[in-house]
């Protein structure tokens, strides 16, 4: 029976109505792996050290765990030098999410989440992991989500454009891009603040 490493995306939405029972009878199956780089990121978000010491108790007690290594590191490595090379900018996923699939890769097992870099990663990164979403795709967007993923979207549309400009290109098209931030920020009624302070 498969077993998911999981992802801060997936915990984050474990109890949604939609996802509330699947998630809890995977955690009847035993079927859900802790791993340093999802406890790193959820013990990142403690409020104090008494919910840090609580959260932690629960990783360490309520799930088996699968650890990295330096074979975690070259499978990442590899997966990203594949995708670096294959494609515009398809490496540009997040580190966490490389690592937790290159861990998957090396122990056999899937990754539960709802992040679509998973699916980048398998398609193109040339390792083989089950990605598989806790609930589908866009299904768990609420009015509160959707503002987030469109600047997380737009966020990583810039980067795909600007990455490509070359040979300094980028430095001829920021001060455009200043120009039409501070136009738009006076239009309403906003602080501009000071210019960059360019070398």
């Amino acid at each position: 029976m498969t077993r998911f490493l999981i992802d801060l995306s997936a915990w984050a939405r474990s109890g949604h109505a939609d996802t509330r029972d699947r998630w809890a009878a995977l955690l009847r199956g035993d079927r859900l792996l802790c791993h340093p780089v999802f406890a790193v990121e959820l013990l990142h978000s403690a409020i104090d050290p008494a919910d840090y010491r609580r959260l932690r108790e629960d990783l360490d007690q309520g799930f088996d765990w699968v650890w990295l290594d330096g074979e975690t590191a070259d499978i990442a490595l590899g997966m990203q030098h594949k995708m670096a090379t294959g494609a515009p900018t398809a490496q540009r996923v997040k580190t966490a999410d490389l690592l937790i699939a290159a861990l998957a890769v090396q122990h056999g097992v899937a990754v539960l989440h709802y992040d679509s870099d998973y699916d980048l990663i398998r398609d193109r990164g040339g390792g083989s992991f089950d990605s598989e979403w806790l609930a589908q795709r866009g299904s768990l967007e609420g009015a509160k989500e959707a503002p987030a993923n469109a600047r997380r979207a737009y966020s990583k549309a810039f980067g795909q454009r600007m990455v490509q400009l070359r040979n300094d290109a980028d430095l001829e098209v920021w001060p455009e891009l200043i120009d039409w931030m501070n136009d738009n920020l006076v239009a309403r009624g906003l602080d501009v603040p000071p210019p960059p302070d360019v070398p």
